[in-house]
C-alpha cells in the first residue's frame, strides 16, 4: 500500500509537466502563478488528517500524553513506554523535515528547484504517515484496517512473479557477480580496441592526404580534423590500458572453479545451511509422522478392512497429505526464517510440478482409481502382464502379482504402470501357466524338451541330447508348448498294397494292432502303455492307408522319438511275416504310335 501511495504521489508530482505545464516561467507573471502554485501544493500537503507538524512541536507531549491517558487497564511496559517516546521522537524529527521541505519550497525561486523540493515533500510526507500509522498500532494494539481505506488493487501475476523471482535472481548476480564482471571488461575492451584501431586508421589517412601538399584552405581543415582523431585515438588507446589493466587484475584475483564452487558452497551454508536443514528436518518429520500415522490406522482396523474403500481413501489421502503437508512444513520454516531464495524454489518447484501434472492428468486420474479398486484393474482378477498371467494380489501405491507356477512369480510394481490394463475374474480351474518345471513338452516347431527352469522373464528346456535352450516367456507361450506329463499320444500312418484289398478292412488292421501291442509292451516300461488303436483311413492313389494312435503316460514323454521309430519298424515286421506288400510310387511311361 505503501508503494501504491508513492507511485500516486509522484504521478501527481510529475502529472503537471506531461499536461502541458510550462517546465520554466517565461516572464514575471509566470513565475508569481508558479510560485502561489508551489506554495499552495505545500499548504496542500499539509492536511491528511493530522494535525499539524507546528501545533505538535508546541507541546511535544501533547500527542503522546493523550494516547497514553487513553489506555485503560495495567500501566504500560517500560519498556513498551521507552519505545513509544522512540517512535514519537521520530516522528517529531520527520515533521521538522516536512515544515523545512515545506520553508524552501515556498521561497523557491526557480521551477527546476521547486519541482525537486516537491517530490522531496511527497516522498517525506508518506514516510510520516508511514511512522504515524506504526506508532498507532504500537500504542492502539488494536487492528487498524478497519480505520483506513485502502484501493482495490488488481492482481497481476506478471508483477507477482517478478517479485518471486527478484530474490532467486539476486542470488544467481551475486553467484556470478565476479565472471560476470570479467564479461563486461572484455566486451568493453573489445569495443575499445575496434575504437582505438579506427581512429588509428582515421589519423593514417589524414596524415597522407597532408603529405600530398593540398591547398591552404583544405590543408587547414584536414590539420583541424588530425588534430581531432589524433584525440580521439589517444583517449582510446588510454581507455584501451586501463581497461586492459583492470581486466588482468580481475583474471589474477580470480579463484579457480574449484575454489569459487568450495566458496560458494561454504557461504551458502553459512547463510543457508541452518534453513535448509531445518526445513528437511520438518519436511521429515511430517512426511514420517503421516506415514506411520497411516500404518497404524490399518494395524488397528480389521484385517480385511484394508480393502474396503473407506481404508482406501483415508490412506489415500494420508499419502497425499504426507508429501503436501512435507512441503507447507518447508515453506514454513523458510518463510519463518526470511528465506525469500529457498522459498522462491520451492514455490517455482511446485509449480514446475503442477504444470508438469496438467499433461499427466488422465493417467494420474487412472492411478487414483486403480488405488482405489475403481479401475480397469481389480484386486483378485487375472491379468495378462508382459504376455503373462498374473492374479492381482493387491493394489495400493504399490501392485502386487503373483504367478504360482514361475520361479520369482511375484512382482512388485508402481501401480501407475497398471494404467492401460485390464483384469477379469479367473475361470474356475484355469491354469495360471501351461507348464511346470520338470515336465516334457512338444513346441510347435517339433522341438521336445524338459522344463528345467521357468520365471516371468524366460523359459530353459533341455532337450534330449542334454543342451540347454532359454526362450523368453512370451516367445515361448507363442510356441504354443504341449505338455506331456500326466499323458499323450503319438499318432503315425502306415500303407500297404492294393492286392490286399479284401482283407484291408478286417483282419489287416486287428493284426497291426496285435503286433503294436506286444512289441512296444516290451519296448516300453511297465504302465506307459495305455492303449494302441489301429484304423483305416483311407484309400489313397497308390496304398491302403492306416491311422494309429498310440496313448502313453507321461513317463514315456523321453522315449516319444523312439516310440515314433519303433512303431514304423513294428509293422514293417508285420508285412514280412504276413506277406503284405508295401506300396511304392509307379511312373507309367506311354509310348505314342506312328
Amino acid at each position: 500500500m505503501t508503494l501504491a501511495i508513492l507511485l500516486i504521489l509522484v504521478w501527481a508530482g510529475t502529472a503537471g509537466p506531461l499536461l502541458g505545464q510550462p517546465s520554466a516561467p517565461e516572464d514575471g507573471a509566470q513565475a508569481q502563478t508558479a510560485v502561489e502554485e508551489s506554495a499552495a501544493l505545500a499548504s496542500a500537503a499539509l492536511v491528511d488528517g493530522e494535525p499539524s507538524p507546528s501545533s505538535e512541536r508546541a507541546n511535544p507531549q501533547v500527542g503522546l500524553t493523550a494516547e497514553l491517558e487513553a489506555e485503560q487497564g495495567d500501566p504500560l511496559d517500560p519498556t513498551a513506554l521507552e519505545s513509544l517516546k522512540a517512535l514519537h521522537q521520530a516522528l517529531v524529527s520527520k515533521e521538522q523535515q516536512v515544515d523545512e521541505v515545506q520553508q524552501q519550497l515556498v521561497a523557491a525561486q526557480d521551477q527546476v528547484t521547486r519541482e525537486e523540493l516537491a517530490d522531496r515533500l511527497r516522498e517525506l510526507r508518506a514516510e510520516l504517515y508511514e511512522d504515524r500509522r506504526q506508532f498507532d498500532r504500537y500504542a492502539l494494539e488494536i487492528d487498524l484496517s478497519p480505520f483506513i481505506e485502502e484501493e482495490a488493487e488488481s492482481f497481476d501475476w506478471q508483477q507477482e512473479l517478478s517479485n518471486l523471482l527478484k530474490p532467486i535472481l539476486a542470488e544467481l548476480k551475486s553467484a556470478t557477480a565476479e565472471s560476470r564482471a570479467i564479461g563486461d571488461l572484455r566486451a568493453e575492451l573489445d569495443t575499445i580496441g575496434e575504437r582505438k584501431t579506427q581512429a588509428q586508421q582515421a589519423v593514417d589517412r589524414l596524415q597522407w592526404l597532408l603529405q600530398q601538399a593540398p591547398s591552404g584552405s583544405l590543408r587547414e581543415r584536414l590539420e583541424a580534423r588530425l588534430e581531432h582523431w589524433q584525440r580521439l585515438a589517444g583517449e582510446a588507446k588510454n581507455r584501451y590500458t586501463a581497461l586492459d589493466l583492470q581486466l588482468q587484475n580481475k583474471l589474477e584475483e580470480r579463484q579457480s572453479l574449484l575454489d569459487e564452487t568450495t566458496s560458494y558452497a561454504r557461504h551458502f551454508v553459512q547463510t543457508r545451511g541452518l534453513n535448509l536443514l531445518l526445513a528437511v528436518a520438518a519436511f521429515a518429520v511430517v512426511f514420517v509422522g503421516v506415514r506411520w500415522l497411516a500404518t497404524q490406522l490399518m494395524r488397528l482396523r480389521k484385517p480385511q478392512a484394508e480393502n474396503q474403500f473407506s481404508s482406501r481413501l483415508a490412506l489415500l489421502l494420508l499419502h497425499a497429505f504426507s508429501v503436501l503437508g512435507g512441503l507447507l512444513a518447508m515453506m514454513a520454516v523458510f518463510n519463518a526464517a526470511g528465506d525469500w531464495f529457498m522459498l522462491g524454489i520451492i514455490i517455482i518447484f511446485l509449480l514446475g510440478i503442477g504444470w508438469a501434472s496438467i499433461h499427466t492428468l488422465p493417467s494420474q486420474i487412472e492411478s487414483v482409481k486403480l488405488i482405489l479398486n475403481l479401475g480397469t484393474v481389480r484386486e483378485g482378477e487375472r491379468i495378462l502382464f508382459n504376455a503373462v498371467p498374473y492374479r492381482v494380489e493387491s493394489l495400493a501405491f504399490r501392485a502386487k502379482l503373483v504367478n504360482p507356477e514361475l520361479d520369482g512369480g511375484v512382482q512388485e510394481l508402481p501401480v501407475r504402470d497398471l494404467v492401460g490394463y485390464h483384469s477379469r475374474p479367473a475361470g474356475e480351474g484355469e491354469a495360471w501357466f501351461p507348464t511346470r518345471q520338470g515336465d516334457w513338452v512338444l513346441l510347435e516347431d517339433g522341438l521336445l524338451g524338459q522344463i528345467s527352469h521357468q520365471s516371468p522373464s524366460a523359459v530353459r528346456l533341455t532337450d534330449l541330447g542334454g543342451a540347454e535352450i532359454l526362450f523368453p516367456t512370451p516367445d515361448f507361450l507363442q510356441q504354443h508348448p504341449q505338455r506331456l506329463a500326466e499323458r499323450f499320444r503319438i499318432v503315425e500312418h502306415f500303407g500297404i498294397d492294393y492286392r490286399h484289398l479284401s482283407i484291408a478292412t478286417t483282419e489287416v488292421p486287428d493284426r497291426m494292432q496285435a503286433a503294436l501291442e506286444e512289441a512296444l509292451s516290451s519296448l516300453l516300461d511297465e504302465g506307459q502303455l495305455r492303449a494302441v488303436s489301429v484304423i483305416f483311413q483311407s484309400a489313397g492313389a497308390s496304398s491302403l492307408d492306416y491311422r494309429i494312435e498310440v496313448q502313453l503316460a507321461g513317463a514315456a514323454a523321453p522315449r516319444s522319438e523312439l516310440i515314433r521309430a519303433g512303431i514304423q519298424r513294428i509293422l514293417v515286421d508285420a508285412c514280412n511275416r504276413h506277406g503284405w506288400a508295401i506300396p511304392f510310387t509307379h511312373i507309367t511311361l506311354h509310348q505314342a504310335s506312328d
